[in-house]
């Protein structure tokens, strides 16, 4: 395999080699090609890239994702993995996108205008969905309560219709004649 020193332009990274050299830059990292010609990294390479947009991510991490599953690479005739530069800068370009939207709309001007559009309808809608939400509860309860009040006004009305059958069936009584009464005559 022929080791490359990694540049910013894939097409010159001896011109970027040298311009870090000059810079006083010790870290270079090596890029190697896989069988069918493409860059990639080793998991110390890729810990250094990942490294950069942020938040530190492990070589040990690094490995782990690739274990998983979680993370494209191979291992080489020597048993050591290598991923592709593709898939780091992918997941360079994730991790800064998702740092940039924990930040805000705000603190990310380089967001097109129609994803900051986007964020806010999203907040907005957010707002809606909390306010209709607490709307809906509170006719839920409102009811529950006319429900309540229906049930026992129900029940009220039961008693008193009972109550107004056995009075009737009294008077009744009342007004019969009392040779009816006497000698059961209906």
């Amino acid at each position: 395999m022929a080791v490359l020193e990694k540049g910013p332009d894939p097409d010159t990274p001896e011109t970027f080699a040298r311009s870090e050299r000059k810079k006083g830059c010790s870290a270079i990292l090596a890029l190697m090609y896989d069988r069918e010609g493409e860059e990639t990294y080793s998991p110390p390479d890729a810990s250094r890239v990942l490294g950069r947009s942020g938040r530190k991510i492990t070589e040990r991490r690094i490995r782990q994702m690739l274990q998983a599953g979680e993370l494209e690479g191979a291992r080489d005739e020597a048993g050591r993995w290598r991923i592709p530069r593709r898939v780091v800068n992918r997941l360079l370009t994730e991790r800064r996108e998702r740092e940039q939207l924990r930040e805000g709309p705000e603190s990310a001007p380089e967001v097109p205008e129609s994803v900051r559009e986007l964020m806010e309808r999203v907040a907005a809608l957010e707002r809606e969905r909390g306010r209709l939400e607490g709307r809906l509860e509170l006719t839920e309860q409102t009811e529950s309560t006319i429900r309540e009040e229906r049930d026992r006004l129900i029940a009220e009305l039961e008693a008193e219709r009972a109550e107004r059958r056995r009075l009737q069936e009294q008077l009744e009584e009342r007004g019969r004649p009392w040779w009816k009464k006497l000698f059961g005559g209906g």
